[in-house]
């Protein structure tokens, strides 16, 4: 349904493994939100060290523009 708040966003989950840098996980957080448009929502960080970011971007809708009849 277009008015089905469920189908406005598309989420992506990026894990970073307990021995892998700080800095790696941020690299990827940044170059998805930077050229795919993803926006981080949530950051959940385990006890061994494990983490787990969820992105998400709003879904775009293209209209048809042009008017074609077989």
């Amino acid at each position: 349904m277009p008015g089905d708040p469920e189908h406005l966003f598309e989420y992506l989950v990026i894990t970073a493994r307990p021995g892998e840098h700080r800095s790696v996980a941020r690299a990827a957080l940044r170059e998805h939100s930077e050229y795919g448009k993803w926006e981080l929502v949530r950051t959940c960080l385990y006890e061994g060290g494990g983490q787990k970011h969820w992105m998400r971007r709003r879904v775009m809708r293209v209209k048809p523009t042009l008017n074609v009849r077989a």
